[in-house]
This record gives structure tokens, sequence and C-alpha cells, in this order.
């Protein structure tokens, strides 16, 4: 079905369950101390480091069809023309144990930690590797342990890490066998179970859904760095995502009569884009209106000698760090089942890791269709 746009209705209904939410705000009528001047000795304590975000005993819960609540793109039409009306019906944040949505206003959820919260911060980019930069950081609460979740073995490797390029050496990872439980830094409290809800309407009638339920994400450590480069925007993806299982499943249009669901099971993602300003990630618009995502290509980071090699010295070096010990990705997935196949049966399919992926170069574009 091939889908064209003319116009876009949106009409969102939501309910929000927040008990104590912490911004570093209290309301008037909860004031029960006198103010005070604010003396200079006291202002000079202030450094300004940012704003810090927790959020306890929260819950989020917006659509819910059956009351006739729903979130609507409209004004799109089918290959034939007929009408189509692409609908959210459910959207949910809460905490574990949500039971795919049906259990979520009296089961909330801690966001961050007074200690570890999320922040939103200006940083002096001389310290990041960003020379004389601004930053601004949007961060998710950091880890208490500055290594990976990951348990892996690692192996020394020498390799081209481009055909007809330099050889360089470092420490890789081999393999991963799963989580490494004894420093994942959240708590049973601090994981969220999400899910959204698909519909799909063509000429009146509603055609089919499609849900996807995520249990126990955490983001700990995660962060995305923005500065100013030209006429851009350039950045620093840190992304780590951690959950026990991520659903998907398609049913008819009442929602029932579901099919097998895909069910991944332990999921990591450790993803590091970008490395300062020596390698930035950037966001731009370009001349013709399209949006462009670039990952900087390594070309011309030293100096070349008559065979194409680098020539001795700090250009080298930088480089080898960066392969080194530079942004990576990597990935595991404990278990890919469908319809809860039992182990060594057709509909499971194992584990899945992708290790040491390293993006040299990447360009996304967007194009009229």
């Amino acid at each position: 079905m091939a889908l064209k746009g003319r116009e876009l209705n949106m009409w969102m209904p939501i309910m929000i369950n927040i008990r104590n939410t912490i911004i570093l705000m209290a309301l008037p009528s909860m004031v029960t101390a006198d103010l005070i001047p604010l003396t200079d000795s006291t202002l000079k304590k202030i450094d300004g480091e940012g704003i810090g975000i927790v959020l306890e005993d929260f819950v989020f819960q917006a659509g819910e069809q059956a009351n006739g609540g729903t979130f609507e793109i409209s004004g799109l039409e089918n290959s034939s023309g007929a009408p189509v009306v692409f609908g959210i019906s459910q959207f949910y944040v809460s905490g574990s144990n949500s039971n795919r949505g049906t259990n979520v206003i009296n089961n909330p959820v801690n966001l961050g930690r007074l200690l570890y919260p999320y922040n939103i911060e200006l940083r002096d980019g001389d310290d990041l590797g960003i020379t004389d930069k601004a930053v601004l950081e949007l961060a998710a609460p950091e880890k208490l342990v500055d290594e990976s979740y990951f348990q892996v073995s690692k192996e020394n490797r020498t390799e081209r890490r481009f055909p007809g390029q330099q050889v360089a050496s470092g420490q890789r990872v081999d393999s991963i066998s799963g989580f490494n439980n004894s420093i994942f830094s959240s708590r049973a409290g601090e994981k969220a179970d999400l899910g959204i809800r698909f519909d799909l309407e063509v000429n009146g009638s509603n055609a089919q859904s499609l849900e996807n339920h995520i249990k126990d994400l955490a983001i700990d450590g995660s962060y995305v760095r923005l500065w100013g480069g030209g006429n851009r925007v350039e950045a620093e993806i840190n992304l780590n995502i951690y959950a026990s299982q991520l659903e998907f499943r398609a049913c008819n249009s009442s929602g029932a009569n579901c099919g097998d669901s895909v069910y991944f099971n332990d999921i990591g993602i450790e993803s590091q884009i970008g490395d300062g300003s020596y390698q930035p990630v950037t966001f731009e618009v370009t001349p013709d209106g399209q949006f462009s995502f670039l990952v900087g290509s390594l070309e011309g980071k030293c100096v070349t000698n008559a065979t194409g090699g680098c020539v001795a010295g700090a250009d080298k070096n930088r480089l080898i760090e960066y392969y080194e010990s530079g942004p990576t990705t990597n990935t595991y997935i404990g278990n890919i089942n469908i319809g809860g196949a039992a182990v060594n049966t057709p509909g499971n399919f194992g584990s899945s890791t992708i290790s040491n992926l390293q993006i040299q170069y990447l360009e996304v574009t967007s194009h009229d269709l």
C-alpha cells in the first residue's frame, strides 16, 4: 500500500499520574519557610552546572481506544485512493510488570535519582575534546561504574581497518556472553516498561494493529552533546540501551486474534557515534531543503607518504588512538524467539552479537519521492 500525505490532524487526550515530581521546584502553596535574601557569599557557591531532573512515582498513559481516546494522522490515501487513518491508540510508561500496558496507573517507576538525575547542562568543550566551544549536553543518569555492562572477552588483533589502508593494532571485543549484573546501576524500581499500539483504518474500517512492548528499559550513561559548527549543528552521541525484552505482534482490527509475537530477549546496545571535534556527527538542512546526517570521514586526518600510509607523528598517533579506543558499537541479543518456541526448536534463533562496529564515514540524506 502506497501512502501520500495531504494534511495532519491530531487529537490526543492524555492521562498523567505523577505522585512526586522533583525538578528543583516547589509550589507556593507548599512553602512553609520565610523567603530570605541571598547574600554574595551564597550566590558565589552557585556554579550554574545545569538542570537536574528526577521523576519519582511516575506513570504516563495516553490513548485508551476503548474510551475514545487516540492520536491520529489523517489525510492519507492508499494506492486505490481510499482514505487511510493512522492512529496511536495506546502509549504508556510505567514500572516493571505492566503486562503489555494493562497495569499502568498503579504501577509507577522512578526515572533518575537525586544523586544521578537526568541532566541538561552547558559544558566547556575543552574538557570534552571539542576545542573552544560551549557544548549543550542532554544526559541520562550516569553509570555507577564507567565500564561496559556486557560480559565480554577480548583479543589483540592487527588488521587493516579498510582495504588497502594502513595496518592498525589494538584490543577488540571477541565475544559477548551477556550482561554484567554486578555493575548494572538501574535498580528494579528504575527500569521502565513502555509500549505503543498503532492502528490502521482504511476507508472507514479498522484494518489491523501493530503492538510494540519493551520490558525493563534502562539507558544509563547515554548522552547527546550538541555544539555549533559553521552553518550546521555538530554532535557526539553515546547510546546505552538495555532491556529484558522487546516484543512485536500484529493483531486484527479489534486488537484480538493476534499472531505469534516476535521476542527479542536480553537486549543491550552500547553505541558511540562521533569523536568530539575530531570526527563530529553533523545535522543540517541542505540548500535544496533536504535533511542530512553525516558521520565525518577520516580521510585527510594525516599527512601521507608515497605509498598512502600516514607519516609518523602526532596525526598518525591520533589515528592509532582512534582505531584502538575510538567510538564503537557493540550489540547483544540473548535470544530471538517467535511465539515462545522452546530451545532447539523452529522459531528459536538463539543469540546474536555485533561487536567492534566502527563508523569511519556515514552519510544519510532525505529525498523527495
